[in-house]
């Protein structure tokens, strides 16, 4: 193989490596998935922005009442319980045998 052509191959795998840290975001700071600089800023508005409601019966987020964490620990509580039976199922699903079909 003669030189100019291993130079060639070298600067198409450079410019190669260069193109995907550009892509994921190195170079500029944020990940290449990241719309924040797509997205209006909500600053100017005078308008108080309201927080998210919470999701999953959970309590709001800043909420440290004795009601609230009664909330979310019953919430985790029936999370727990449904994983436990999806994890039961798969443990099932997984020790299965083949059934004989009858035609």
């Amino acid at each position: 193989m003669g030189t100019a052509i291993k130079w060639i191959i070298a600067l198409i795998v450079i410019a190669a490596l260069a193109w995907m840290v550009w892509w994921s975001g190195w170079l500029r700071g944020t990940g290449a998935t990241s719309q924040s600089a797509a997205v209006p800023s909500a600053a100017s508005s005078t308008v108080a922005a309201t927080p998210p409601a919470p999701t999953n019966g959970m309590s709001a987020d800043a909420d440290t009442s004795d009601a609230a964490l009664t909330q979310d620990a019953a919430a985790v509580d029936a999370q727990i319980s449904a994983y436990s039976v999806d994890a039961t199922n798969i443990s099932s699903s997984m020790s299965d045998t083949p059934v004989a079909q009858s035609y």
